[in-house]
């Protein structure tokens, strides 16, 4: 995977060459970045972890560090119900000034799910 990262304010990003120009008329496509973590048993294989009832855990994060999804799947890596909330994946929508606006709630299958207001108030303090 390649990703392309901004240097943290205050320092220089190393180059090996000139940039090229690049065409303002079409500006490149937005990059997000994901995060894997994943839970291992003493054998080496991927098991679930007990207090979120997942073996992994996939983040992806928006151009401005924002997360804008977690995912949740199973040792086998199929999309499984995070304990507690019971939802296989959240996706979070930030505004124009990167504060977040919602959150919505999909099961294994990806689709859809309703959630009440507490779940959708625990999801934006969980971003």
């Amino acid at each position: 995977m390649d990703y392309d990262v901004a240097p943290r304010e205050g320092r220089r990003a190393a180059r090996t060459a000139a940039a090229p120009a690049q065409d303002q008329s079409n500006p490149p496509a937005r990059r997000r970045i994901e995060v894997l973590e994943t839970y291992f048993g003493a054998d080496g294989r991927p098991v679930k972890r007990k207090s979120i009832g997942a073996a992994r855990v996939a983040r992806h994060y928006d151009e401005r560090g924002n997360k804008v999804e977690e995912a949740y799947f199973n040792a086998d890596g199929k999309p499984t119900l995070r304990k507690g909330l019971g939802v296989a994946k959240i996706a979070w929508r930030y505004d124009e000034r990167g504060r977040q606006i919602d959150a919505s709630f999909f099961d294994a299958a990806g689709e859809p799910v309703q959630k009440g207001a507490a779940a959708r108030d625990r999801a934006l303090a969980d971003a």
